[in-house]
């Protein structure tokens, strides 16, 4: 049975102690207990839990390609992450004490949201839906056997949910990827799994995110980083899980592909990586672009305008600033709505009918910016058509 490089390095640092501790000794009693150390037995290299898990998983090393690596301050993942807009919106907050903070999943409906939020120091993963203009009740998630769950992110499936977790089967030590899929009929889900490795290290990993539409995945992990730094791996996602054969591979090479010691030892196929990173530097460029929209108005299926000047029609770039405007507000309205809510849930009951009120004028803000909006619309279509 082979042994991995693990053991045979935490050997060789053992024995590179004692070398060391025994050409230090000066005087008589170093001398004498050097002597006595000399008859005694070595102590055994007792692994840790996490190093077996280590040895156990990676047989089991799944087989990807990883086309690019971008190191970034840890405060800066989401700015580096191209993620098409159909695979929803992720984002980071500051929690509300300060002391965190809390991760956010909304699906491209905007209908659905997973929150982990910080809750005695532990992150808690929650899940609410938004019935018309407002959101429900956030309910919490059961998942069993992991705890401090973070960074959610569900597939279009609107079934398959990855997080990064601690505590869970085959830990690495601190946070780790884990998979679930939802069960729709006892409306739970099962128990999650690990990702297992290259994905998994021994230090943290926080997302793992597949982007279907331009068929790229992207783990971020502060293995082998300086303090408030981290890694943006990016890959080629696979079908299925794929692994190595490892009854004729070295295996000190599947160990430095479990490791991630270098992504040009996954990249093996020369047509896949060129094709994918295509697809990286596209996604990048539409990302920079919308960084220089001042906003983004739909006309038709064809065409969309982001700034004023788009506009053809001169009543509409005269109206459009009041549009954005009321747009704002209406916004800001229902944040404070919600808000509201939240207090009244958590018992400030007086809230009542101020609540009742602001329903009724949010939702008719809400419905003359409809208005508007259909008109801006409407119009610009009438000149376009006559030009």
């Amino acid at each position: 049975m082979k042994y991995s490089r693990l053991y045979i390095a935490i050997f060789s640092i053992f024995l590179g102690v004692l070398t060391s501790q025994a050409q230090r000794p000066k005087t008589p009693v170093a001398k004498a207990a050097v002597k006595a150390a000399k008859g005694a037995k070595p102590a055994p290299v007792i692994p840790t839990a996490e190093d077996l898990n280590f040895a156990k998983l990676l047989q089991s090393t799944a087989k990807v390609m990883f086309i690019d690596s971008l190191v970034t301050d840890a405060d800066d993942v989401l700015k580096h992450i191209p993620l098409s807009s159909s695979c929803g919106k992720i984002s980071i907050k500051k929690s509300k004490d300060g002391k965190g903070n809390e991760y956010f999943y909304t699906n491209e409906f905007e209908d659905k949201r997973y929150s982990s939020v910080l809750k005695d120091s532990c992150h808690v993963l929650m899940v609410e839906e938004r019935l018309g203009k407002r959101w429900d009740t956030a309910k919490k998630v059961e998942l069993e056997g992991v705890e401090d769950i973070i960074c959610p992110y569900m597939m279009s499936d609107g079934v398959t949910l990855y997080f990064a977790a601690k505590g869970g089967e085959d830990s690495m030590g601190l946070y780790d990827i884990y998979y679930t899929v939802y069960d729709s009929d006892s409306h739970s889900f099962y128990k999650p799994q690990s990702l297992g490795l290259p994905f998994n290290s021994f230090g943290d990993e926080t997302y793992y995110i597949i982007d279907e539409f331009n068929d790229l995945g992207y783990l971020v992990s502060n293995r082998r980083q300086p303090e408030g730094k981290t890694c943006i791996y990016i890959f080629q996602p696979t079908e299925t899980r794929e692994t190595y054969d490892v009854e004729n591979m070295p295996e000190i090479e599947l160990d430095r592909l479990a490791r991630l010691k270098d992504i040009k030892d996954s990249q093996k196929d020369e047509e896949v990586l060129k094709s994918a990173l295509s697809r990286l530097s596209a996604a990048s460029q539409v990302k920079s672009t919308k960084k220089n929209h001042s906003f983004e108005f739909i006309i038709n299926e064809k065409l969309v305008y982001h700034n004023i000047s788009d506009f053809r029609s001169s009543a509409n770039q005269n109206l459009f600033p009041t549009y954005l405007t009321m747009k704002n507000n209406v916004e800001t309205r229902e944040k404070q709505l919600e808000d509201m809510r939240a207090k009244y849930h958590n018992g400030n009951k007086t809230l009542a009918d101020r609540i009742a009120q602001m329903e009724v004028e949010v939702f008719n803000a809400r419905q003359k910016l409809n208005l508007t909006e259909k008109e801006i619309r409407n119009t610009e279509i009438e000149t376009l058509t006559k030009k």
